[in-house]
């Protein structure tokens, strides 16, 4: 059986305006982690390329995860194609990051080899973030 790793929204900025990504913990004990997230601003947002990070509170803006579910190590490429064909909205100063999340969540629910937790959801993930 292959082994597998933990997907988690991340929270990046302060509570009130944090910015939200998808997050593969690949070492939970020191925090290795690949980041995908979108950057720019309601003008031009982009989808960055993934990003290896160590996710260590205060570092680099990050707040804290939540895990959502998980991911079979031999179906982790399947991710950035995945992501990546989530559509980028521009021009709606509403949507943003904790948007592409969710739609990225939902997204992974239907991939093989990806289990996302059924509760999953934006007022789930908010809540256990701290956010309001």
């Amino acid at each position: 059986m292959p082994p597998f790793y933990e997907l988690a929204v991340a929270s990046f900025g302060q509570s009130s305006k944090s910015d939200w990504a998808i997050a593969v913990v690949i070492t939970p004990s020191s925090g290795s982690s690949l980041v995908y997230q979108i950057v720019g601003s309601a003008s031009d947002y982009s989808l960055d390329r993934p990003q290896s990070v160590t996710l260590k509170v205060g570092e680099n803006g990050y707040v804290g995860k939540i895990a959502v579910g998980l991911v079979d190590s031999e179906k982790l490429h399947l991710l950035q194609t995945a992501l990546a064909s989530i559509p980028v909205v521009h021009g709606n100063p509403a949507w943003g990051s904790h948007n592409w999340v969710m739609e990225g969540i939902s997204a992974l629910r239907k991939l093989e080899g990806y289990h996302i937790d059924k509760h999953v959801t934006t007022q789930w993930v908010s809540e256990r973030l701290g956010e309001k």
